[in-house]
C-alpha cells in the first residue's frame, strides 16, 4: 500500500506536535539507562558522586518518553504518538542528529517540545515516498535549551 498525507498531516507543519515533561531524573533511571546501554554501571555506584556528574549525553531522550503499558504500544511495538499523526505507510529511518548544548544532571526536569519542520512527497524508483522531518527541542526547569534532536522519517 502506497504511503498518505492528509490534509490534517499538512495543516500542522511548522507546528509544536509534541510536548511532554519529565519526571525529575533519579539514579534509579540512569542506572536502568546504563546498564541496557553497555555504558559503566560501576560510575554511578555512588549516589553522592552521582549527584554532581552530567549524565550520559544522550539519557535526555529516553528520559523524556512516557512510560506505556504494553497494551498501548502499536503492532510493530512503537509508541502510538511517534512519527507524524496524519502520515501513514511502512516506515524507515531517514536519519537522526542530536545536538548536545549544555550538562543534564541528576534531579534535573526536562521538557520536550516537537515541531514538524516538513513533509515531502516524492516519487523513488520504486514508487512514492512520503519524507517527514522533526525537530525537538529539550529545556531544563530553568528553560535552558540543553539539546536539540532532528529526526527524518521514510514512509514508503
Amino acid at each position: 500500500m502506497a504511503p498518505s498525507v492528509s490534509d490534517d498531516a499538512r495543516d500542522v507543519i511548522g507546528t509544536v506536535t509534541y510536548r511532554h515533561e519529565s519526571e525529575p531524573l533519579s539514579l534509579r533511571q540512569l542506572r536502568e539507562y546504563v546498564s541496557g546501554t553497555g555504558d559503566d554501571l560501576a560510575l554511578w555506584a555512588d549516589a553522592a558522586a552521582a549527584a554532581i556528574r552530567p549524565v550520559p549525553p544522550l539519557f535526555y531522550h529516553a528520559a523524556c518518553r512516557p512510560v506505556v503499558a504494553e497494551s498501548d504500544l502499536l503492532e510493530d511495538g512503537q509508541y502510538s504518538f511517534l512519527g507524524v499523526r496524519g502520515v501513514t505507510g511502512s516506515t524507515m529511518s531517514g536519519g537522526q542528529r542530536f545536538e548536545v548544548l549544555a550538562p543534564v544532571y541528576l534531579g534535573d526536569v526536562l521538557s520536550v517540545e516537537e515541531r514538524l519542520l516538513s513533509i515531502d512527497e516524492k516519487q523513488g524508483r520504486s514508487g512514492p515516498l512520503v519524507i517527514t522531518t522533526t525537530e525537538a527541542d529539550y529545556r531544563n526547569q530553568r528553560g535552558e535549551l540543553v539539546a536539540r534532536y532532528r529526526q527524518t522519517i521514510i514512509f514508503v
